[in-house]
């Protein structure tokens, strides 16, 4: 850190009296996240005045998230929800090419009011499906949820017959804004 008289300089990825070291991960790790590859993770980490950071030790960094994500996304759920709130964005993803992929979100509702984001699931293909509806719908009673009292969802077509196939006896509410 360079040392002012005056002290007001701070670089915005450290937090005050953290180690260096804690530092470099999560810069790591954030880049990770946003899709920065490995090699300009290590010119990054050379700006930032560190010698160099070799693929395997940012990989083994980013390993971590991974580990973190898949706990998250495996974590049992509530077993009833007041209302789970169901949608999906188009987003535009480089995976060797540039095209559209659908991301997937459900965010529940508890008994007690309490919001929670049940999972983000990318999807496959250019569009939003009814079918991979039912496979995310099916997740969560899998993860434990085993009713819902109302399901707010757009006006997907086919998407009300896949609710009603895992819980039959949820109301839903379609909702276009």
């Amino acid at each position: 850190i360079p040392k002012l008289r005056e002290g007001s300089y701070f670089p915005s990825f450290l937090t005050p009296r953290r180690p260096w070291e804690q530092a470099l991960v999560s810069v790591i790790q954030e880049s990770y996240i946003n899709g920065v590859s490995t090699r300009k993770v290590d010119r990054l980490v050379e700006a930032m005045g560190i010698q160099s950071c070799s693929k395997d030790t940012v990989s083994r960094i980013t390993d971590k998230i991974v580990e973190q994500m898949t706990t998250w996304w495996s974590r049992p759920l509530e077993r009833v929800y007041a209302a789970v709130f169901i949608d999906a964005i188009v987003v535009k993803v480089r995976d060797g090419q540039v095209g559209n992929q659908p991301y997937y979100a459900a965010t529940g509702v508890d008994l007690d009011g309490h919001k929670d984001i049940l999972g983000i699931w990318p999807g496959a293909g250019g569009g939003e499906s009814a079918k991979f509806w039912l496979a995310v719908l099916t997740d969560l009673k899998n993860r434990g949820v085993s009713d819902i009292f109302f399901l707010v969802c757009d006006g997907l077509k086919g998407l009300p017959d896949s609710v009603t196939a895992v819980f039959p006896d949820t109301t839903v509410q379609t909702c276009i804004i």
